[in-house]
């Protein structure tokens, strides 16, 4: 078996190409003659390079070991082009199962993981994203990009980089979908990512109309929120890349601030990336005026759920003009008399208890939880000990040798305990004594009554939902929680956060596209939920279904000829357990067969 050069040429322009060629020779009744295996097009390695490449395609294929070991760009092309060989030279591919085989020569290779990127093709398709982005130009090769791009990020998340590697040597996600990745470039996933966000619009539209189908979603519960996430590195070409309260406590990074809609099941509806710095408040009105125009629903009036941070007075009327609201309010009312409040749940860990007061035009809710309560205690105390251990800290340094005692500095150093411990400290009245200058006593007094009042565990809802009881308005505004673990899937479970991108249109597509995978994600825990199975995070399901993988095995017969059959592992009892609950085939792919037969072979 060895290369050669041959020549091609052009029909239409008369141009003769180059191209080389893996051969072998043969002897026949007219001599010896050379019998072209493969066409290998232009080869990318020298020359000279042509007999060790010729002798590990041999040896792949005979399943050998090398004497030598070869550099990984001959490895690569060998073994692509073993591949592509052993599927040309098949002389059988339906071949009898009953065979006389070489137990010795038995080999496995090629393994892929094939689980996890069942269940996201299947999604994929169910949500029929194929159709929707061929109904927005797409190509056949960028949908294919695009279902590794999202289907990726759902499986095994992180950069694009990371994706690349992933799917030429972990995934079998382009045997699912029936093409190759190993020609695919970095380039082309950027390309993709643009576009995929170029197309954001009418993406949510079809995933919004498609959900309420698949689902029977009635979309009658609205919840907003926002959360935000950090970046590596300086993102000097991103604009909306600014500092500002990070949730996770990374003051030291540049923000980007996700404002997302949700309805009471769990599924977005629509989302927008604003400034790490945005002021809550505003983005409401411009996430409403988005959700009104997109709103298929426009004759229905769903309730919107926001927190108190959200909650202003211009938020709420505005929201009225289009939407019932519930919200946590922000001012302070006074506490009502507790005694003749209404149990709305009670269970061994926790009572929660409300009274309903009526106003001009919405409904106040005063609701207190034991639960709430024991948490806002067990602050306070923290709060409690913390600001007064800082404060007999600065009390004793007014009397030590070589510490500040200006009266003005001592006074700054007090301004910002209160600044840095505010939760707590607007509950201390603090004097500071002077003479001559110079600080020369702290006393401070705790007002406990107040405290012990804000850390009640107690709030207001507001809503202008007349018909509601006290226990469906506290229901309805406790599924807030649901948005969180939203929050909290996509910074986890698929790698929201940190941001790597540097320009703002490739930072807002890597967020865009992972709130696709949490839209397969999402619809996937639906179903599963469905048949009783809910007790599992997608992490959980998503490892242990990456056993289930697809392999080839190499096996010589006592005919000389070699048998090839690349197949699916056998899957273990979780793996039928998740198949059947979404009612999917336990074989994602067919079982392929060839025998070959090459005149080389020993």
């Amino acid at each position: 078996m060895f290369i050669r050069t041959a020549f091609k040429k052009n029909k239409s322009s008369s141009k003769l190409y180059e191209c080389q060629q893996l051969v072998e020779s043969i002897r026949t009744e007219k001599g010896v003659r050379q019998k072209l295996l493969l066409s290998l097009g232009r080869l990318p390695v020298a020359k000279d390079k042509w007999p060790r490449l010729a002798r590990c395609i041999k040896t792949i294929i005979q399943g050998q070991q090398s004497l030598f070991k070869e550099t990984p760009e001959i490895e690569k092309l060998a073994n692509k082009f073993a591949k592509q060989l052993i599927e040309k030279n098949a002389l059988d591919t339906g071949f009898d199962n009953l065979q006389t085989v070489d137990m010795q020569s038995l080999q496995n290779h090629r393994v892929r993981r094939i689980g996890s990127e069942y269940l996201g093709v299947t999604f994929f398709n169910k949500l029929q994203l194929f159709e929707c982005l061929k109904g927005c130009g797409f190509s056949k090769r960028q949908i294919e990009i695009a279902m590794l791009l999202i289907i990726g990020r759902l499986v095994h998340p992180g950069s694009e980089r990371h994706l690349f590697r992933w799917a030429q040597h972990l995934s079998g996600l382009d045997e699912l979908i029936k093409t190759d990745f190993d020609r695919l470039s970095l380039n082309s996933l950027y390309k993709v990512t643009d576009l995929l966000y170029e197309h954001k619009t009418e993406i949510e539209a079809h995933l919004r109309v498609r959900e309420n189908d698949l689902f029977s979603l009635n979309e009658t519960i609205i919840l907003y929120d926002l959360t935000n996430t950090y970046f590596e590195g300086q993102a000097v070409s991103n604009r909306k890349a600014k500092f500002g309260r990070s949730k996770e406590k990374r003051s030291d990074c540049k923000l980007v601030t996700l404002g997302l809609v949700i309805d009471s099941q769990g599924f977005p509806k629509t989302s927008q990336v604003f400034s790490g710095n945005q002021n809550e408040p505003e983005t409401l009105l411009k996430m409403v005026k988005t959700l009104h125009q997109k709103d298929p629903t426009a004759n229905k009036k769903p309730t919107v759920v926001i927190d108190a941070g959200i909650a202003t007075e211009d938020n709420l009327k505005e929201l009225k003009k289009h939407y019932h609201y519930i919200a946590v309010s922000r001012k302070k009312f006074k506490t009502p008399d507790f005694d003749d409040c209404i149990v709305i749940k009670e269970t061994k860990q926790n009572k929660v208890e409300a009274k309903r007061i009526a106003a001009d035009d919405e409904i106040l809710l005063y609701c207190k939880s034991n639960l709430k309560k024991q948490k806002e205690k067990s602050m306070q105390n923290r709060f409690e000990q913390n600001f007064q251990e800082q404060l007999r800290f600065l009390s004793k340094s007014i009397r030590k040798k070589g510490c500040t005692k200006r009266y003005d500095k001592v006074l700054e150093r007090v301004g910002r305990l209160k600044e840095k411990y505010k939760q707590i400290a607007r509950f201390y009245q603090i004097h500071v004594e002077e003479k001559d200058g110079l600080a020369c006593r702290i006393t401070w007094e705790y007002l406990k009554e107040l405290s012990d009042k804000r850390f009640s565990g107690a709030y207001f809802l507001r809503t202008d939902r007349f018909d509601l009881s006290e226990k469906d308005i506290w229901s309805i505004y406790t599924m807030l929680t649901q948005l969180e673990g939203a929050f909290r899937t996509l910074k986890s479970d698929l790698l929201l956060r940190p941001v790597f991108h540097q320009k703002e249109n490739r930072s807002d597509a890597h967020i865009f596209i992972t709130l696709l995978a949490y839209h397969l994600l999402h619809s996937i825990r639906s179903c599963l939920k469905q048949q009783g199975i809910s007790s599992m995070s997608w992490k959980q399901i998503r490892d242990r279904m990456s056993t289930h993988c697809r392999l080839t095995n190499r096996i010589n017969t006592k005919e000389g000829h070699t048998l090839f059959i690349r197949k699916c592992s056998e899957p273990e009892t979780f793996h039928k357990t998740i198949y059947n609950a979404l009612s999917l085939n336990h074989r994602p792919c067919k079982t392929k067969k060839y025998k070959i037969k090459i005149c080389s072979d020993p």
